[in-house]
């Protein structure tokens, strides 16, 4: 089952890196590939999530709790499910954002990055079909996220939205885990797309670890020393 197509996740990883961090750019030029960069992800994630959801709706492609593609991989998921994968590779871009701002990624950003683009990977190529949960729960929690960032690159912060957010992607983390766990069992699934899905929710548990340690450091542990000051 391996072939040249899994190289491509191995070269965008090597490339991600690898890529040099000293690189600046004029910052008016870097603001705007910042607005740019944060409109176009929040709007392709509203896009996808709304797409989906229609999808499903007018499809009925339901068996009480599940959600299935009958016995092929309907084009029209199909196309959604690999823009959002290819999508994956772009966000790198928040990383490389950061570093010609002379920032440093914490290892969460860079775990999770990474991750994405080999999860999705799997999961398009081999047509597993619990990835639909998973494209619609991150794709719904990306356009909150990104239409976050991109408000606050004019200075309009929704401080106290931020925590809601960290909390948005922890629980659908959680719910795509759980689902695709329970609900994906074979014959359902293969074997071998089940065990992508077992693959894909260690990596999961991994992230929900890492976003509940940012979580207490960046919110609870802070407001603990705001109030002592």
């Amino acid at each position: 089952m391996v072939t040249y197509q899994h190289i491509f996740p191995i070269i965008g990883t090597f490339f991600y890196l690898n890529w040099p961090k000293n690189i600046r750019i004029n910052p008016i030029l870097l603001f705007y590939a910042s607005v740019l960069h944060n409109l176009g992800l929040a709007f392709f994630s509203g896009y996808t999530f709304l797409s989906l959801c229609r999808l499903l709706y007018d499809d009925g492609n339901t068996v009480g709790h599940m959600i299935y593609l009958n016995d092929s991989y309907v084009t029209k998921y199909d196309n959604l499910i690999f823009w959002f994968y290819i999508s994956k590779y772009y966000e790198y871009f928040d990383t490389i954002l950061l570093y010609m701002q002379n920032k440093k990624p914490i290892f969460l950003q860079k775990f999770h990055h990474i991750g994405a683009v080999i999860c999705w990977h799997l999961c398009y190529y081999y047509k597993v079909d619990a990835i639909i949960i998973g494209t619609i729960l991150n794709s719904g929690v990306h356009t909150v996220m990104y239409t976050y960032y991109y408000f606050t690159l004019f200075k309009i912060k929704f401080t106290a939205l931020k925590p809601f957010i960290t909390t948005g992607q922890i629980i659908q983390l959680v719910v795509g885990n759980v689902y695709s766990a329970i609900y994906y069992y074979p014959p359902i699934e293969t074997w071998w797309n089940y065990s992508i899905i077992l693959f894909f929710d260690v990596y999961i548990c991994v992230l929900v670890y890492l976003f509940l340690e940012f979580y207490f450091y960046s919110y609870i542990q802070k407001a603990e020393r705001i109030k002592k000051n």
